[in-house]
């Protein structure tokens, strides 16, 4: 398995206008708000830079598809600055396919990182709460729900894609081309990983949405490696096509619009029609819950005492 760079500070590689390095910030480069800003958040510094990483945004496994590499491209929650337009389409698309389709953007209203109690002294924070300008949804779905966005996650080897990106930043001004930067790595996605951590946001945020009150709901935006590699899991379960009834659980796979043409600039996301899903909570979790099987080898026969002894125990 390998990956490729898509996207170097919010420019796709496929483009034929050459990217220009950016510089990563060291001891003595300048004051915190000098670091480039996100493409993709309005008035926030780049999340990689300010860490002293290369700015990737996303990468491509070897079937050339999409998976998002930071936590900021799909849809940033940062609060306390203006919207900006990226951030308003993915959110326009997101309730368009949860409150109504033809709904504009101006109905729609957000909040973000917004605190959820779980226990005394703790609390877990909802991407974007959302719901419309007049409380209400010409869909059967809820009116208001917690939206997760998690587009895509880590790679293995994040160190080779580094160096891949330094090789290319090295190369002379006149010999630096896109196609180096976009040369294969051995890095890999670590679809699984993402996955373990969101499964405690389908279980703990979701439940919190049920418990508050009747017609609350949660969705997830997700990438296209991330759906694929749940349904795969689920596809012995008959999960309930609820899209025209009382569903309280969508998941909106978001992907590379492949329709628009190769330009600079970040690649243009759209909702894949094919992978949504729209159903019931509690049978979603009912269904992540009941995927273990019985083992009884595991049981049973060898094991070892503390002293190091073999001991085979029939069950």
């Amino acid at each position: 398995m390998s990956t490729r760079v898509a996207e170097y500070y919010g420019q796709r590689t496929d483009a034929l206008t050459p990217i220009h390095p950016i510089d990563i910030p060291h001891a003595g480069w300048g004051p915190e708000g000098s670091v480039p800003h996100c493409p993709f958040s309005g008035g926030n510094t780049c999340k990689k830079l300010k860490a002293k990483n290369e700015p990737v945004c996303s990468v491509r496994d070897q079937d050339g598809v999409l998976w998002i590499s930071c936590s900021e491209r799909l849809c940033s929650t940062k609060k306390d600055v203006p919207l900006c337009s990226h951030q308003k389409k993915i959110l326009t698309m997101a309730a368009q396919h949860i409150f109504d389709g033809g709904i504009d953007p101006s109905d729609v209203c957000v909040k973000r990182e917004e605190s959820l109690r779980v226990s005394k002294g703790s609390a877990y924070h909802a991407d974007f709460i959302i719901t419309t300008r007049s409380g209400e949804s010409s869909t059967s779905g809820p009116n208001r729900l917690v939206l997760e966005m998690q587009g895509g996650g880590e790679t293995s080897d994040t160190g080779k894609i580094t160096q891949r990106v330094r090789k290319w930043k090295n190369t002379t001004e006149n010999e630096r081309t896109n196609e180096q930067l976009r040369a294969e790595t051995t890095a890999n996605t670590l679809v699984t990983n993402a996955w373990r951590r969101q499964q405690e946001q389908f279980l703990i945020k979701g439940n919190i949405a049920m418990k508050t009150w009747k017609g609350l709901g949660i969705a997830f935006c997700v990438g296209t490696l991330l759906y694929d590699y749940l349904m795969e899991r689920l596809e012995s379960v008959n999960l309930p096509d609820l899209k025209d009834y009382n569903w309280t659980l969508a998941l909106l796979a978001f992907k590379e619009d492949k329709s628009r043409p190769v330009e600079d600039g970040p690649i243009p996301l759209t909702i894949d029609e094919d992978r949504t899903l729209y159903t019931n909570y509690q049978t979603f979790v009912q269904a992540l819950i009941n995927q273990g099987q019985p083992t009884l080898e595991a049981f049973q026969g060898q094991f070892y005492s503390l002293e190091n002894e073999r001991i085979d125990i029939p069950f």
